[in-house]
């Protein structure tokens, strides 16, 4: 691998280069250089190293300033005349200038850039010789591209720029000069000004000045090729100074800021020559290629040529540190090498492209050595090693001239292909930046030459993709490409390392063993992915290798081979979620230590084991600490090195089969056909027959020693030593790409290879071992389609946990392996079933499917150890009953009992295997398909029953009543402790985050046809909740439960009664019969009431009050009642919703007159639906007597916008006026009455008068059985047919339209019974309703259906009080009480003179104590002030006299007052309105009276001439108009009018 560095040669006639090294080479490698060309996006390298070798003549000059002894300098640079050093770059360019070049381009290290060292001490030296001897080293070393000749094309391949470096020695008159004579210095980018001191004044010019205008080239794009350094005095030696004499004027100060600068200056035109002379090469560079490649297609073109030209300029960028241009390069060419062999072989031309070897000589010598010289024959000279066929490593640019070969093609295709991978192999290690790579470069950059050696902090980082990187932050995505390139790599070379061994064979007629070769290809392979994985070991990858401790319990054979033991770092953490539990070692008998491995302890899979005869709960999983984050790349790395120790593996499972050894599932394989489902105990120590075999049949040391003939890989060869350290290194393998599988998150493949393992641990009796991977991989291939392999592996785990005496764990293992064999003749069933379909005979299809069962096993017997093995658990084990039956089925139809109550379903299940099963237990888990409902029920069987294969059927039993829709939960099948388990239905999981159960809405997505329609039959208990039909306001509201015995005599029953709406209090204990011979003999528990019995035949009604937190609009009620006949014990289960708002609204108007209040009840609806108002009633108190309307004879309907209005008139009992009456604490409260309405709604008449019928009908038909099904679903139909804008037409019609069959929607119902009865039912049902499409309202109120919807609702009335009611009255005088006219005459402005009365009581002031606190008396006979206003508006009427007037009134007093009325308009006029309030005197604090409203004392007006008018008249006698003219436009005017005489005014 070449170093990423460049040549500078410097010409150094002076002798200087020794005092300047130091300061130059502190300032490399070079860094941060940027390459952009024009065919190229622009490259960035950070690290350049120089190899700074002198020119030809500055050797001879070292060599003679040598000989003074000036052979180091103080810094340690080494000079040109070190007895060991370097050739010079006439050696490097191999001779003179003039030499003609190679006749290849880039196979020789050429510079980049050639330094002139000038020393010139002052102008006139300049002058005089020093120009002359630049301008000739100049034409010399000018490079062809800069040549002013045109007389050849100029090539760029060995490209070079100059620069001369003016090297300033101190005390001289050059280092009494500025840089230059401006203010400005040369590309330094400061300002530099002379000092006091200097003698050199504006306008003259320095030597650096004049050295850039002779050779600095015009042109604004020319580089500057001209730079300067000052030498410290302290450096340099003082044979080297000029004498004193000399030195002419005082010296230039140059700062520290300057000389930094002045050496940059240096550096950045480094960087900048360098670059356009690497710029140069690799365009003349690709110019050629596209020469070269455009000529591919004529005679004579050669690939080898073509191949060292494009290398070239691949290592040109190598050589720069742009390694991914370098490997893309390699890759081209990689192609095109493939190109050519396709082409080759395709067109059967091998010389186009140029001819190849047909093999490698030296390949066919080491196996002709190998095959006369045998591993065993120790007298022949020993055996030969891999280090000796194939070198240290197989992959190595370097082991071979192969530059040289390609050169003159003389080259195989193996070597080739191996020289282009291994080229590629180190340019990706350098990308990778791994450890060998650092090494390896920094032992090249550090070997003794005569360049300086460069020290630098990022010497081992160069060429990386960082150098500013760890040494260990290596690019895992590199390596993980290297990984990838090397699997396809070593599968194609193997193959061409094949041929190429066959075919030398073939020409040197040399008979080679395919045995020989074929171990030599396998060695070749394990090698080359033994050297991947080396390189490719990294601590970022978090993977152990494999040990072998106590822990482990691995055996002292656990060694390691071939010196693999240091392939990983020992000390690399290893998390524990990136690898699998460490296991022991199938080949040892005991274990080192007493700690249980961790394959012995207790697998993931369950949750308890009942393990040797104890149960024990499992300890919760210990939590791992968070696993470090990985890099990237980790995974891809990860996996591709898993896949490279998986190659070398199958390399080791062949070279195992030359020798007879079977390992993993292989063994097990290719014993299919042969070996019989039963298991017998391995012998470790017993001898492998197949050697004894072997040995007895051959006979002969080549028999013995041929399986290994031509193995040359030392780890291979240690492994095939014996079978047990194959097995190790198998195991070891095995072990490694596990845990690499692992890593990359590929649990697949680890899977496959613990399959291996778990066979090689069975197989060497380790079974703890075993276990634990098969534990691993069965949950994998559970639920999948076994083949042979799967099904061997449940055995072998089967015997394992048989062996460990795990009892849970075999128990399950078995379920397994009965499911994969249930699944298998499933299948095949199905199958047949299609063949049969499409009308294939019988023996064809047994034929068939006889040779597609590939993995058949048999397992007789497996079910009966399953059911006696369960036995020893403590606990059930619940499987899926569809992995072991089929056909599971319920047939969706009830079946009654011909002489009690439930009902039975049959259940249907295809028993598939072979054995006889006792059923200990059978169960249906049923579930009401509405949501919330809460109804649920199990079937059971009533005995056991053994099954046999085939199909069975079974009835289960309920002793259930209840009716609805139902869905199968579960079935639930028990056998021992096996408890077989199927849920036809998938329900989403309806629990929230926080653990509570919310309604699933499956429901609404289960096909009607899977639903069971339950009901009981017409003769079955019957019970149900309803409303209470009498509400009293203002007490508590009550439900009743009403029984119907049916043909059960019950013995005793329990009532459990459960709320379902939040807030809902039943008061149980409150429980009362209201109708019925039954006794409640407990009631004291909450929710539950006990019967005592209950005959045949007879009905009963239980009343429980309830109340209520919050208003809700209805009750959700559950009822379970369980009853006990002779028959046995049977459960009544409903779910009730019952609406409680009032369907009717009652507001009531007061009137109070002074002997008598009037009140009127408005009735109204309180929704949509008419009301039946069958009577009204107030009753009377022992205060008030109440005198009411004429009753009610026929039935008044209230519709919503048509209320009924009753009219009550309430008086006093006697003339106390005591209107109070005391409670049971004895205060006095005001006195209420009962208002009792009869009513019934007109919705549950009409659902009951139609109910009613259609019941009858069904009891005296065939359909009686039917009963407790048809007549709920027909109401239930007929209540949502039936709109509520309807039945305000049925109240007016008295006609009940029931619509038809259709309108009903039979068919829901009809298609959930049994076939045989559809037909009739369907027929029946049509009739009907052909026969009644309409029926009567029945108007008779003494009707059996209308005494069961009268509702009564009994609404407490309160008595208004008030302290005082007046009765006022407006009487007109008239001067003449002979008027004919019945009503009031007047004139308008005549005034009207009346008086009036107010008549004061207080009969309706309740207790006296309240009127005497109201009103401010002391005795309530006392006056009251009250003030009264006399109402009228001021447009109608004047009123003179008292209009508001304040007055004092005693019971029964009559107060008149004269008032005047003066009518102000002409009009039929009402009379002003009087109101009168009470006027209460307070005495102030200033002692003054005040009149202040007073709040408490009520009173009430009865203004008597309400509604009275006055006929006004204008007071005119005579009218006199004028008219103008007559016709169009004519017009009148008032002449004169004469008033009324005063006797003819009629009052």
């Amino acid at each position: 691998m070449e170093s990423s560095k460049v040549t500078v040669e410097y010409h150094d006639p002076s002798g200087v280069f020794p005092l300047l090294a130091s300061q130059l080479t502190s300032r490399l490698p070079l860094r941060n250089l940027h390459w952009k060309s024009p065919s190229r996006p622009l490259r960035s390298i950070d690290s350049l190293h120089v190899d700074l070798v002198p020119s030809s003549e500055s050797a001879d000059v070292s060599a003679n300033l040598s000989q003074h002894g000036q052979a180091t300098d103080e810094g340690g640079v080494h000079r040109p005349n070190s007895e060991h050093g370097p050739p010079s770059s006439s050696e490097i360019l191999r001779g003179s200038t003039k030499e003609r070049r190679h006749q290849i381009p880039g196979l020789r290290r050429t510079p980049y850039l050639k330094v002139y060292l000038l020393r010139c001490d002052d102008s006139e030296t300049y002058k005089a010789s020093s120009r002359k001897l630049l301008r000739e080293w100049v034409r010399t070393h000018t490079p062809p591209s800069q040549s002013s000749s045109s007389a050849s094309t100029p090539e760029n391949h060995d490209a070079f720029e100059w620069l001369i470096l003016h090297v300033v020695v101190p005390d001289t008159p050059a280092a009494s000069q500025p840089r230059g004579s401006g203010a400005v210095g040369s590309n330094s980018g400061s300002t530099e000004k002379s000092g006091s001191t200097s003698r050199w004044t504006r306008g003259s010019t320095t030597i650096f000045e004049k050295i850039r205008a002779d050779f600095n080239h015009a042109s604004k794009t020319a580089p500057d090729r001209v730079a300067q350094v000052r030498l410290q005095k302290d450096v340099v030696p003082p044979h080297m100074l000029p004498s004193g004499a000399a030195v002419v004027g005082s010296p230039y100060s140059e700062s520290p800021q300057e000389h930094n600068n002045a050496w940059n200056d240096v550096i950045a035109k480094f960087k900048t020559l360098i670059l356009l002379s690497f710029n140069l090469r690799v365009s003349q560079y690709e110019e050629d290629i596209r020469d070269k490649e455009s000529q591919r297609s004529l005679p004579g073109w050669n690939f080898c040529t073509f191949f060292i030209l494009k290398e070239g300029l691949a290592r040109g960028f190598e050589s720069v540190g742009l390694v991914e241009d370098a490997l893309m390069g390699y890759d081209e060419l990689s192609f095109g090498l493939d190109s050519i062999i396709r082409d080759q072989a395709n067109d059967s031309n091998q010389d186009q492209g140029g001819a190849f070897l047909q093999y490698t000589k030296d390949l066919q010598d080491h196996a002709e050595a190998l095959q006369k010289h045998p591993e065993n024959s120790e007298e022949n000279g020993g055996r030969l090693s891999f280090r000796d066929v194939f070198g240290e490593k197989p992959l190595n640019a370097t082991k071979k001239n192969y530059r040289e070969s390609i050169l003159s093609s003389n080259i195989s295709v193996f070597d080739f292909r191996c020289y282009i991978f291994s080229r590629q192999l180190s340019l990706l290690l350098r990308l990778g930046n791994v450890h060998s790579a650092r090494m390896e470069l920094a032992a090249k950059l550090a070997r003794p030459s005569t360049s300086v050696a460069q020290h630098s902090i990022d010497d081992l980082n160069v060429g990386t993709k960082s150098s500013t990187a760890l040494e260990t932050s290596e690019d895992l995505l590199s390596l993980s490409e290297l990984c990838l390139r090397s699997l396809s790599f070593v599968t194609s070379a193997a193959r061409v390392l094949r041929d190429d061994l066959n075919t030398g064979s073939a020409v040197m007629s040399e008979q080679i063993p395919s045995r020989l070769i074929d171990n030599l290809v396998s060695s070749w392979t394990f090698a080359v992915a033994q050297q991947i994985l080396d390189e490719t070991a990294t601590s970022s990858l978090p993977v152990s290798k494999f040990r072998g401790d106590a822990t482990s319990g691995s055996s002292g054979k656990m060694l390691s081979f071939g010196g693999r033991a240091e392939e990983l770092k020992t000390n690399v953490p290893e998390p524990k979620t990136m690898i699998h539990p460490s296991r022991s070692s199938s080949l040892s008998h005991r274990r080192i230590s007493n700690a249980d491995p961790p394959y012995a302890h207790i697998p993931p899979s369950g949750q308890v084991v009942f393990d040797h005869g104890r149960f024990e709960e499992r300890p919760p999983p210990i939590s791992q600490p968070n696993a470090v984050p990985m890099r990237s790349g980790v995974h891809d790395l990860a996996g591709n090195r898993a896949r490279l120790y998986v190659v070398q593996r199958r390399v080791l499972e062949h070279v195992g089969q030359n020798c007879g050894w079977a390992v993993g599932w292989a063994a097990f394989a290719a014993t299919k056909y042969s070996q019989k489902d039963d298991f017998r105990d391995i012998d470790l120590d017993e001898t492998n027959n197949e050697e004894v075999e072997q040995s007895q049949q051959g006979g002969g040391v080549d028999d013995i020693s041929s399986p290994t003939l031509g193995l040359c890989e030392v780890a291979l060869m240690d492994a095939l030593s014996s079978l047990g350290d194959f097995r190790v290194f198998y195991e070891r393998l095995s072990d490694l790409a596990v845990k690499h599988y692992m890593a990359a998150g590929q649990s697949n493949s680890a899977e496959s290879i613990l399959g291996d393992l778990a066979a090689l641990k069975y197989e060497l009796g380790d079974y703890a071992a075993a276990a634990m991977y098969f534990s691993r991989m069965a949950p994998q291939f559970a639920e999948t389609r076994w083949n042979f392999v799967e099904t061997t592996m449940l055995k072998m785990y089967a015997q394992c946990l048989k062996k460990l005496n795990r009892k849970d764990e075999y128990t399950r293992t078995l379920l397994d392996l009965l499911a994969k064999s249930a699944a298998k003749k499933m299948s095949i069933r199905i199958s047949r079933k299609s063949f049969h379909s499409i009308g294939i005979p019988d023996e064809n299809t047994q034929s068939t499917f006889s040779w597609l069962d590939d993995d058949k096993a048999d397992t007789t017997g497996l079910f009966h150890e399953l059911l006696t093995y369960s036995e020893q658990l403590p606990y059930d084990i619940t499987v899926p009953m569809s992995k072991y039956f089929g056909d599971i089925a319920i047939e969706p139809y009830v079946r009654h009992y011909d002489d009690r109550d439930g009902f039975q379903l049959r259940l249907q299940v295809r028993h598939i295997l072979e054995d006889d099963i006792l059923i200990e237990r059978a169960r249906i888990h049923l579930i009401h398909v509405t949501p919330g409902q809460g109804k649920e029920m199990w079937l059971d069987l009533e005995d056991t029953i053994v099954v046999k294969k085939g199909l069975f059927k079974i009835w289960l039993d309920s002793n259930v009543n209840t009716s609805g829709s139902f869905i199968v939960d579960k079935i639930v099948i028990q056998a021992q402790k096996i408890v077989f388990m199927h849920e036809p239905i998938a329900k989403p999981n309806t629990t929230t985050p926080l653990g509570i159960s919310t309604p699933s809405m499956t429901a609404l997505k289960i096909p009607k046809k899977s639903r069971i329609l339950c009901f009981p039959r017409v003769e079955s208990f019957q019970a149900k909740v309803a409303l209470s039909h009498f509400i009293h306001i203002d007490r508590a509201r009550s439900i009743e439960i009403r029984c119907s015995s049916g043909w059960n005599d019950i013995k005793s029953a329990e009532i459990r009664i459960r709320s379902a709406s939040a807030g809902l209090r039943l008061r149980t204990a409150n429980a009362e019969v209201v109708s019925g011979e039954i006794v409640l003999s407990d009631i004291s528990k909450p929710g539950v009431i006990h019967i005592a019995d209950m005959s045949t035949n007879s009905s009963a009604t239980i009343r429980i009050p309830y109340e209520l937190e919050n208003i809700l609009p209805e009750l959700s009620i559950r009822l379970e009642v369980d009853y006990i006949t002779e028959k046995g014990q049977f459960q009544m289960v409903d779910s009730s919703v019952i609406p409680i708002e009032l369907p009717l609204d009652v507001n009531v108007h007061d009137h109070f007159k002074g002997d008598a209040l009037f009140s009127r009840f408005n009735i109204k609806t309180a929704g949509s639906t008419p009301l039946e108002v069958l009577n009204v009633k107030l009753d009377g108190s022992e205060v008030f007597d109440v005198q009411a309307p004429r009753k009610i004879t026929t039935p008044l309907f209230v519709f919503p916008k048509q209320p009924a209005s009753v009219t009550y008139k309430i008086t006093t009992k006697g003339f106390s006026g005591a209107t109070s009456v005391r409670n049971n604490r004895g205060k006095l409260e005001s006195p209420t009455l009962g208002l009792t309405v009869d009513y019934r709604c007109l919705d549950e008449t009409v659902l009951t008068r139609a109910e009613g019928m259609f019941a009858t009908a069904i009891e005296g038909g065939p359909l009686r059985r039917l009963g407790r099904l048809l007549v709920p679903a027909f109401v239930d139909r007929l209540s949502h047919t039936i709109l509520p804008g309807q039945f305000e037409k049925i109240a007016l019609l008295g006609t009940i339209s029931l619509g038809s069959f259709e309108d009903l929607a039979w068919s829901d119902y009809i298609d959930s019974l049994p076939m045989v009865i559809r037909d009739d039912t369907r027929s029946w049902l049509k009739k009907w309703h052909d026969t009644h499409s309409s029926i009567p309202l029945d108007p008779n109120p003494d009707s059996p259906h209308l005494s069961l919807t009268s509702r009564t609702i009994v609404i407490t009335v309160a008595i208004p009080q008030t302290h005082v009611v007046h009765t006022t009255s407006l009487h007109l005088l008239h001067q003449d009480h002979n008027v004919a006219h019945s009503a009031n005459v007047s004139a308008v402005g005549k005034p009207l003179m009346a008086e009036l009365r107010i008549k004061h009581t207080r009969r309706w002031a309740g207790s006296p104590d309240s009127l005497k606190s109201a009103a401010r008396i002391l005795d309530a006979s006392d006056p009251i002030e009250f003030v009264y206003d006399l109402e009228a508006n001021p447009d109608v009427w004047l009123v003179a006299g008292q209009r508001r007037a304040h007055f004092s009134a005693r019971e029964e007093e009559v107060r008149v007052f004269p008032i005047m009325l003066l009518p102000l308009r002409a009009g039929n006029l009402l009379l002003p309105g009087v109101d009168v309030r009470p006027n209460i005197a307070q005495q102030g604090k200033d002692g003054k009276t005040d009149q202040v409203q007073e709040e408490n004392l009520t009173s009430e007006t009865d203004f008597l001439s309400h509604g009275e008018t006055v006929l006004v008249i204008p007071d005119l006698q005579s009218t006199t108009v004028g008219l103008h003219r007559l016709g169009p436009g004519a017009g009148s005017v008032l002449l004169e009018s004469e008033t009324r005489v005063a006797e003819e005014m009629v009052l």
